[in-house]
Formats: C-alpha cells, structure tokens, sequence
C-alpha cells in the first residue's frame, strides 16, 4: 500500500475509458492513493482545452465520486504562470510531497510514443516508474523503461465526446452537466451547419444573451444553449426531418421548412442530451409559435429574427424593435411575430 498512482491528462471532458483505467490499475497494485491531474496547459497538444478548468474539475468529481481513493489534483490549473504545464514540475512536486512512498505516472501508448518529446524525460523517470496502458493489439518499440497493462479500451475520445456526448461513454452526471452549461455546444453545432448557417447561429445566441440579460442571468444561460441549437436541422433534408418528427399537425406545420424548430428540438434532445423544456420549448417553437409562448420563446423568436445581418426587407425598423425587446420582450414579441406573418402571408 506505499505506493501513490498519478494519473494527468486534460479531461475535456473526463469519461468511462479515464474510469477504465483507474479499475484496471487498482486490480493490478495495491495503491495507498491514485491522483488525477488535470492540465492547465499541455505543451504536446494542438489547443487549449475547450472546457474551463472549473468545468473539468467539476466532471472529474462527479465522474469519481463514489470511489473513496481517489483524489483529484488542482496543482497544475492552480499555477499562476500562463506558461505550458510540464509533467517533471508535477512530479517534482509530488515526489516533495510524499518522499517517501513509491510514485507510479500512469500514461497511455500515445503520449509513451513522444514521451522523449517531453522536457526532462529523464529525471521524471528518476522519480517515478511508468505505467502504459495499451490496447491489446498494440505494438510498438518499448525503449523506455515501463510497466504495460494491456486492457479493453472503451471506443470513444473525448475529442468524439464534445462532439456528440454519448451518456453511455460519459455516466449521466457528466452528461448531464455538459448539457445544463452548453460546455461543448459550438462543437456540436458547427459539423451539422453551413459557414453561413454558423455565423447566423452565433449572432442569434450573441442578441439572444443582450435580451435575456435584461430579465436574468439564468434566462441569459438557457437563451444561449437554446439559441445555438435552434437551427441544427435547419439544413437536413426533408427525409431527416421527418425521421426527427414522426407525428405532427400538418396544418400548422405544412411544410418542411415549418418543422425545422421541431427537428432541432428533437435533434438536441436525442444526441445533446438536452432535458429542459423551456429550452426544448423555445427551440421547437421559434419558427411557428405556440399558444401560449414562455419568455425564453419570446428571446429565441426575437433574436432570430432581429440578428445584426438582418435586412429591412426582413424586417422593419430592425434596431427599434431590439430596443422595445430590450424593455418590453412581450410587445415587441408581439408586433414583430404580426409583422413576420403578415409578411409571409
């Protein structure tokens, strides 16, 4: 039991593959502890993480909450220096920390491949004994001094995961969280838009936000979730949006083009892992409106069809009707929803 696994890597997010590994290490040793450090900044990756280090602390607590020798690491996001993180200051650290237990860096067949890449390789092996988890039918050089465990790879990335977040790869906690903040939602959309079909989006959610502010800082976060999907069908083809909605009123809903709000809503739904309704609601309901529209309705309607690029021939008098909003959202809903319909009309 004197011995202290240390597990880094950026989690963004954490899923059931990093929870792989933790129980194949703890079948294997007896460890008195196994720490996981989220980076602040790796030096070998591409891009800053796309979660903030609050999210990623967030995930990995409720990833590993239940497992009582686990301890997350805040070493290296708490660093002041805006610097890349490098692994010899970790282990330097924790080797002060704790000089006298036998330290185990765990890392995956990728990052043991550049390992000679890292700075001072050298001395961290001085430090620590590695650990590799490989997939059974990996096979490369082993040049440098490690223990491999061979284990069943969950077949996901994380970079897959902020695309589509998969529950199952995720645990609910997780999902659940990436879905209520809308962590990763410009990953999600932007595969299933157009450039131009993007850029209207991040207007909508940019005038969206403006206008929920006004009334308050929860609605301003719901508006933005709600604004960036709305529109994630608006350019699947007829087939997919019907696959999408099965069931609806054909004379409310005549077309297509009309069921666009519903097939994002349902699109968000089944693959985002959206639960909340008013935000289901107010994606599904800012193309046709419903009997009685929420407030979040009423922002999503009015953003979108006030966003900056739109014209006169949109609309009329676009920036008054962003003021009226601005202070009274149900009359401008109101007047601008009359003005759209009479105008298609």
């Amino acid at each position: 039991m004197n011995k202290i696994m240390l597990f880094g890597g950026v989690f963004d997010p954490v899923h059931t593959g990093h929870l792989s590994i933790y129980k194949a290490i703890k079948k294997k040793y007896k460890f008195k502890k196994f720490i996981i450090i989220p980076s602040k900044n790796p030096p070998l990756k591409t891009h800053l993480p796309f979660a903030t280090t609050k999210d990623r602390m967030t995930m990995l607590k409720l990833m590993f909450s239940h497992y009582q020798d686990v301890e997350i690491s805040n070493y290296e996001i708490k660093q002041k220096d805006k610097s890349v993180s490098y692994t010899v200051n970790t282990i330097r650290y924790f080797k002060k920390l704790y000089p006298n237990v036998l330290l185990y860096f765990v890392i995956g067949t990728d990052r043991y491949l550049d390992f000679k890449k890292w700075k001072d390789w050298q001395i961290i092996l001085k430090f620590v004994n590695l650990v590799v988890i490989k997939r059974n039918n990996d096979k490369f050089k082993k040049d440098i001094p490690a223990e491999f465990l061979d284990i069943n790879f969950i077949p996901t990335s994380s970079s897959a995961l902020r695309q589509l977040p998969k529950i199952k790869y995720l645990t609910s906690s997780v999902a659940e969280y990436i879905a209520t903040f809308g962590l990763y939602v410009i990953n999600q959309v932007k595969p299933l838009m157009s450039l131009r079909r993007f850029q209207h989006t991040l207007r909508v959610a940019h005038l969206a936000v403006q206008i929920a502010k006004t009334i308050s800082p929860i609605l301003a976060s719901k508006a933005y979730i709600a604004a960036m999907y709305h529109d994630v069908a608006k350019e699947m083809s007829s087939v997919q949006i019907k696959r999408l909605v099965k069931h609806w009123d054909k004379s409310k809903y005549p077309t297509t083009h009309t069921l666009h709000g519903l097939a994002s809503a349902q699109y968000a739904k089944k693959y985002f892992n959206i639960r909340d309704e008013d935000i289901l609601n107010a994606i599904a309901n800012h193309v046709i409106k419903s009997e009685k529209p929420s407030v979040l309705d009423m922002v999503i309607y009015c953003a979108d069809k006030l966003e900056p690029a739109r014209t006169a021939a949109d609309v009329k008098n676009r920036l008054d009707y962003v003021k009226l909003a601005k202070t009274n959202l149900e009359l401008a809903f109101d007047k601008l929803y009359k003005e759209i319909s009479d105008h298609y009309n």
